[in-house]
């Protein structure tokens, strides 16, 4: 991952996958929001997805050292720590 500070993006879920869902927030490659960066408790196994063509906002966390594919989180303590 990038050194990159978080940052708050918005954009639209695109598409729904077993590990996660994609947004697209208006950069080259779509984000990807896996399940782990989802639900505020880690052992929950299979949190609520929302639905594809919501707007919703994410934290922007940086990139994958592989591909350059941005990585998303939705979770609350990812923006409570932008707040600080």
């Amino acid at each position: 991952m990038s050194d990159l500070t978080p940052r708050r993006v918005r954009g639209t879920v695109t598409r729904h996958e077993p590990y996660g869902f994609y947004v697209d927030f208006g950069e080259k490659a779509e984000g990807v929001v896996v399940v782990t960066m989802v639900a505020q408790d880690s052992s929950e196994s299979n949190p609520p997805f929302p639905a594809v063509g919501a707007v919703i906002d994410a934290v922007l966390l940086g990139y994958t050292e592989i591909g350059g594919e941005p990585r998303l989180s939705v979770r609350p303590q990812d923006f409570e720590s932008l707040d600080e």
